[in-house]
């Protein structure tokens, strides 16, 4: 599990749902969580927040143009990477930390990714999680 800390900078609620904007050192990434700031006590504007995502809802891109519907894009570096005959764990340097992407074999070798290649690293909003603890 991806584990990334930030402040939360913004919250939208409508309903039951909150959108809810988190720097990351000079990252801003979006969550959609199914709470608002009268149910749950975290979601103040401020607060330090853990962001949760599976290795498996990183998605690579090399030399991405256009817009895309993905609003958490990041640039990262190719760290290191273990190639499977079915799988490929992916880690990448994102500013001060490291995240983990696990794709295919057939996804990472269409990429031809190597050490040290530029990359950007998109999640789904939905695919976010937050904690406080």
């Amino acid at each position: 599990m991806n584990t990334l800390l930030g402040n939360i900078t913004e919250i939208t609620t409508e309903g039951s749902l909150s959108l809810v904007k988190i720097q990351v050192q000079q990252t801003v990434f979006t969550s959609i969580v199914i709470d608002t700031p009268e149910t749950a006590s975290y979601l103040k504007t401020g607060n330090t927040i853990k962001l949760l995502f599976k290795e498996t809802e990183v998605i690579l891109a090399k030399k991405i143009t256009g817009i895309i519907s993905l609003q958490n894009k990041i640039d990262c570096t190719v760290d290191s990477f273990e190639k499977g005959a079915l799988l490929c764990k992916i880690v990448l340097n994102f500013e001060t930390a490291k995240i983990t992407s696990v794709i295919t074999r057939n996804a990472f070798d269409q990429l031809e990714i190597q050490e040290n290649d530029e990359i950007t690293a998109m999640i789904k909003t939905n695919e976010i999680s937050l904690s406080n603890d």
